[in-house]
Protein backbone atom coordinates (compact mmCIF):
# COMPACT_ATOMS: atom_id res chain seq x y z
CA UNK A 1 0.00 0.00 0.00
CA UNK A 2 1.00 3.75 -1.34
CA UNK A 3 1.64 5.88 2.15
CA UNK A 4 0.71 9.39 0.63
CA UNK A 5 3.03 12.19 3.04
CA UNK A 6 1.55 15.66 3.67
CA UNK A 7 4.01 18.28 2.94
CA UNK A 8 3.88 19.38 6.91
CA UNK A 9 5.39 15.45 7.67
CA UNK A 10 7.79 15.38 4.81
CA UNK A 11 9.87 17.58 6.92
CA UNK A 12 10.25 15.56 10.23
CA UNK A 13 10.72 12.44 7.73
CA UNK A 14 13.82 13.60 6.54
CA UNK A 15 14.86 14.72 9.89
CA UNK A 16 14.56 11.14 10.96
CA UNK A 17 16.96 10.37 8.34
CA UNK A 18 19.07 12.73 9.59
CA UNK A 19 19.84 11.69 12.67
CA UNK A 20 20.03 7.77 11.60
CA UNK A 21 22.93 8.93 9.45
CA UNK A 22 24.80 11.53 12.49
CA UNK A 23 24.00 7.64 14.86
CA UNK A 24 26.01 6.22 12.32
CA UNK A 25 29.04 8.90 12.26
CA UNK A 26 29.18 8.02 15.61
CA UNK A 27 29.11 4.67 15.36
CA UNK A 28 32.31 4.69 12.33
CA UNK A 29 34.38 7.40 14.03
CA UNK A 30 36.71 4.86 16.05
CA UNK A 31 36.45 2.62 13.15
CA UNK A 32 37.86 5.20 11.09
CA UNK A 33 40.65 5.72 13.56
CA UNK A 34 41.61 2.67 14.29
CA UNK A 35 42.41 1.86 10.77
CA UNK A 36 44.05 5.04 10.50
CA UNK A 37 46.38 4.07 13.69
CA UNK A 38 46.75 0.60 13.21
CA UNK A 39 46.34 0.23 8.93
CA UNK A 40 46.17 -3.42 8.04
CA UNK A 41 45.70 -4.81 11.46
CA UNK A 42 42.46 -2.97 12.16
CA UNK A 43 41.69 -3.32 8.89
CA UNK A 44 41.53 -7.37 8.71
CA UNK A 45 40.22 -7.82 12.47
CA UNK A 46 36.62 -5.68 11.37
CA UNK A 47 36.60 -7.42 8.28
CA UNK A 48 36.64 -10.77 9.76
CA UNK A 49 34.15 -9.44 12.14
CA UNK A 50 31.78 -7.68 9.89
CA UNK A 51 32.01 -9.12 6.24
CA UNK A 52 32.63 -13.01 7.08
CA UNK A 53 36.41 -12.85 5.46
CA UNK A 54 37.54 -16.48 6.90
CA UNK A 55 39.85 -15.39 10.36
CA UNK A 56 43.15 -16.94 8.54
CA UNK A 57 43.35 -14.35 6.41
CA UNK A 58 46.76 -12.86 6.17
CA UNK A 59 45.34 -10.28 3.20
CA UNK A 60 42.06 -8.98 1.42
CA UNK A 61 43.65 -8.67 -1.88
CA UNK A 62 42.60 -10.75 -4.13
CA UNK A 63 44.69 -11.96 -6.70
CA UNK A 64 44.25 -10.11 -10.39
CA UNK A 65 43.99 -14.35 -11.30
CA UNK A 66 41.04 -14.70 -9.43
CA UNK A 67 39.53 -12.25 -11.14
CA UNK A 68 40.21 -13.61 -14.85
CA UNK A 69 39.42 -16.88 -13.62
CA UNK A 70 35.77 -15.83 -12.98
CA UNK A 71 35.02 -13.18 -15.85
CA UNK A 72 35.88 -16.78 -17.99
CA UNK A 73 32.78 -18.22 -15.85
CA UNK A 74 30.09 -15.64 -16.87
CA UNK A 75 27.26 -16.65 -18.95
CA UNK A 76 26.73 -15.96 -22.85
CA UNK A 77 23.20 -14.00 -22.18
CA UNK A 78 25.49 -12.08 -19.15
CA UNK A 79 28.17 -11.34 -21.14
CA UNK A 80 26.05 -9.48 -23.93
CA UNK A 81 24.51 -7.62 -21.35
CA UNK A 82 27.44 -6.86 -19.96
CA UNK A 83 28.90 -5.48 -23.79
CA UNK A 84 25.92 -3.72 -24.44
CA UNK A 85 26.08 -1.95 -20.94
CA UNK A 86 29.66 -0.88 -21.11
CA UNK A 87 29.43 0.54 -24.61
CA UNK A 88 26.52 3.30 -23.63
CA UNK A 89 28.81 3.85 -20.55
CA UNK A 90 31.63 4.40 -22.27
CA UNK A 91 30.16 6.69 -24.65
CA UNK A 92 28.15 9.08 -22.13
CA UNK A 93 31.47 9.37 -20.21
CA UNK A 94 33.60 10.37 -23.03
CA UNK A 95 30.95 13.00 -23.68
CA UNK A 96 31.20 14.06 -20.18
CA UNK A 97 35.15 14.94 -20.07
CA UNK A 98 36.25 17.97 -19.43
CA UNK A 99 38.17 19.58 -21.95
CA UNK A 100 41.22 21.85 -21.77
CA UNK A 101 41.52 24.91 -22.93
CA UNK A 102 43.85 28.17 -23.06
CA UNK A 103 42.68 31.76 -24.04
CA UNK A 104 44.75 34.59 -25.08
CA UNK A 105 43.23 37.47 -22.89
CA UNK A 106 44.13 41.13 -23.08
CA UNK A 107 47.80 42.23 -22.20
CA UNK A 108 49.76 39.50 -23.08
CA UNK A 109 47.54 37.53 -20.53
CA UNK A 110 47.09 33.78 -21.11
CA UNK A 111 44.25 32.15 -18.70
CA UNK A 112 42.82 28.72 -19.26
CA UNK A 113 41.83 25.24 -18.09
CA UNK A 114 44.78 22.05 -18.02
CA UNK A 115 43.03 18.95 -17.20
CA UNK A 116 44.55 15.96 -15.48
CA UNK A 117 43.02 12.18 -14.51
CA UNK A 118 43.45 11.24 -11.35
CA UNK A 119 46.44 9.22 -9.99
CA UNK A 120 44.16 6.20 -8.28
CA UNK A 121 40.18 5.96 -7.65
CA UNK A 122 38.38 3.21 -5.92
CA UNK A 123 35.41 2.05 -6.59
CA UNK A 124 33.25 0.70 -3.62
CA UNK A 125 30.72 -1.91 -4.90
CA UNK A 126 27.73 -3.17 -2.04
CA UNK A 127 27.23 -6.53 -1.59
CA UNK A 128 23.70 -6.87 -0.75
CA UNK A 129 20.53 -9.52 -1.74
CA UNK A 130 21.77 -9.44 -5.00
CA UNK A 131 24.77 -8.45 -7.15
CA UNK A 132 25.49 -5.02 -8.76
CA UNK A 133 26.98 -5.58 -11.63
CA UNK A 134 25.83 -1.98 -12.86
CA UNK A 135 27.44 -0.19 -10.11
CA UNK A 136 31.08 -1.87 -11.13
CA UNK A 137 30.30 -0.76 -14.79
CA UNK A 138 29.44 2.81 -13.93
CA UNK A 139 32.33 3.73 -11.17
CA UNK A 140 34.97 1.76 -12.91
CA UNK A 141 34.22 2.78 -16.74
CA UNK A 142 34.32 6.48 -16.28
CA UNK A 143 37.94 6.26 -13.92
CA UNK A 144 38.94 4.20 -17.39
CA UNK A 145 37.78 6.53 -19.56
CA UNK A 146 39.16 9.73 -18.03
CA UNK A 147 42.26 8.25 -18.03
CA UNK A 148 42.99 7.33 -14.02
CA UNK A 149 45.91 5.23 -14.06
CA UNK A 150 45.07 3.21 -10.95
CA UNK A 151 41.96 1.84 -10.18
CA UNK A 152 40.98 -0.22 -6.94
CA UNK A 153 37.59 -2.28 -6.23
CA UNK A 154 36.03 -2.92 -2.46
CA UNK A 155 33.22 -5.26 -2.31
CA UNK A 156 32.97 -7.42 1.49
CA UNK A 157 31.29 -10.52 -0.46
CA UNK A 158 31.54 -10.15 -3.41
CA UNK A 159 29.38 -12.92 -6.30
CA UNK A 160 31.01 -14.53 -9.14
CA UNK A 161 29.02 -11.58 -11.67
CA UNK A 162 30.85 -9.22 -9.53
CA UNK A 163 34.39 -10.81 -9.64
CA UNK A 164 33.91 -11.51 -13.59
CA UNK A 165 32.80 -8.66 -14.30
CA UNK A 166 35.89 -7.25 -12.51
CA UNK A 167 38.46 -9.27 -14.59
CA UNK A 168 36.17 -8.52 -17.65
CA UNK A 169 36.66 -4.96 -17.08
CA UNK A 170 40.55 -5.47 -16.69
CA UNK A 171 40.37 -4.79 -13.10
CA UNK A 172 43.93 -5.87 -11.18
CA UNK A 173 43.83 -4.68 -7.70
CA UNK A 174 40.44 -5.95 -5.80
CA UNK A 175 39.86 -6.27 -1.84
CA UNK A 176 36.98 -8.21 -0.26
CA UNK A 177 36.12 -5.68 2.01
CA UNK A 178 33.57 -3.09 3.31
CA UNK A 179 31.84 -0.76 5.05
CA UNK A 180 33.78 2.15 6.60
CA UNK A 181 36.46 0.20 7.57
CA UNK A 182 36.93 0.03 3.71
CA UNK A 183 36.41 3.36 2.98
CA UNK A 184 39.10 4.01 5.85
CA UNK A 185 41.48 1.88 4.41
CA UNK A 186 41.06 3.52 0.54
CA UNK A 187 41.25 7.10 2.49
CA UNK A 188 44.00 6.84 4.21
CA UNK A 189 46.27 3.71 3.03
CA UNK A 190 47.55 0.62 4.65
CA UNK A 191 50.47 -1.73 4.06
CA UNK A 192 48.25 -3.92 1.29
CA UNK A 193 45.77 -0.85 0.59
CA UNK A 194 46.77 1.87 -1.24
CA UNK A 195 45.74 5.87 -0.49
CA UNK A 196 43.88 6.85 -2.92
CA UNK A 197 42.64 10.52 -4.16
CA UNK A 198 38.89 9.42 -4.85
CA UNK A 199 36.32 7.24 -3.29
CA UNK A 200 33.00 6.29 -5.60
CA UNK A 201 30.14 4.32 -5.07
CA UNK A 202 27.69 3.63 -3.17
CA UNK A 203 26.98 2.03 0.16
CA UNK A 204 24.96 1.63 3.42
CA UNK A 205 24.11 4.46 6.44
CA UNK A 206 27.33 3.24 7.66
CA UNK A 207 29.07 3.98 4.29
CA UNK A 208 28.05 7.39 3.59
CA UNK A 209 29.03 8.47 7.36
CA UNK A 210 32.41 7.39 6.55
CA UNK A 211 32.68 9.21 3.53
CA UNK A 212 31.10 11.96 5.23
CA UNK A 213 33.68 12.05 7.84
CA UNK A 214 36.34 11.68 5.43
CA UNK A 215 35.38 14.05 2.55
CA UNK A 216 38.19 16.18 3.48
CA UNK A 217 40.98 12.97 3.78
CA UNK A 218 40.25 11.71 0.35
CA UNK A 219 37.43 12.97 -2.53
CA UNK A 220 34.64 11.69 -2.44
CA UNK A 221 31.65 11.50 -4.99
CA UNK A 222 28.75 12.32 -2.88
CA UNK A 223 27.01 11.32 0.28
CA UNK A 224 24.43 8.79 -1.42
CA UNK A 225 21.15 7.86 0.23
CA UNK A 226 18.35 5.20 -0.13
CA UNK A 227 17.97 3.91 -4.06
CA UNK A 228 14.06 4.29 -5.03
CA UNK A 229 12.44 4.86 -7.58
CA UNK A 230 8.30 5.50 -8.47
CA UNK A 231 6.52 6.27 -11.37
CA UNK A 232 3.83 8.10 -12.51
CA UNK A 233 1.91 8.07 -15.39
CA UNK A 234 -1.67 8.68 -17.31
CA UNK A 235 0.01 7.91 -20.71
CA UNK A 236 2.74 6.38 -22.37
CA UNK A 237 3.85 2.75 -23.40
CA UNK A 238 2.83 0.37 -20.75
CA UNK A 239 5.62 -1.95 -21.78
CA UNK A 240 8.68 1.09 -21.57
CA UNK A 241 7.42 1.85 -18.32
CA UNK A 242 7.65 -1.43 -17.02
CA UNK A 243 10.75 -1.89 -18.30
CA UNK A 244 12.08 1.53 -15.82
CA UNK A 245 11.09 -0.13 -13.53
CA UNK A 246 12.70 -3.20 -14.03
CA UNK A 247 15.67 -1.73 -14.48
CA UNK A 248 15.69 -1.53 -10.68
CA UNK A 249 15.31 -5.10 -10.00
CA UNK A 250 18.71 -5.70 -8.78
CA UNK A 251 17.78 -3.11 -6.09
CA UNK A 252 15.29 -5.58 -4.50
CA UNK A 253 12.10 -3.57 -5.96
Amino acid sequence: MLRILEYRQAGSFLRRRAVRLNEAERVVAPILEAVRKQGDAALLRYAKQLDGVDRRAKTLALDSEELVRASRELGPEFRRALKTASKNIRVFARKQLPKPWMEQLAGGLKAGQIVRPLDAAAAYIPSGRYPLPSTLLMTVIPAQVAGVSRICVASPRPSLEILGTAGWLGVREFFRMGGAHAIAAFAFGTETVPKVDRIVGPGNAYVAAAKKLLAGEVGIDFVAGPTEILILAEEGNPAALAADLLAQAEHDT
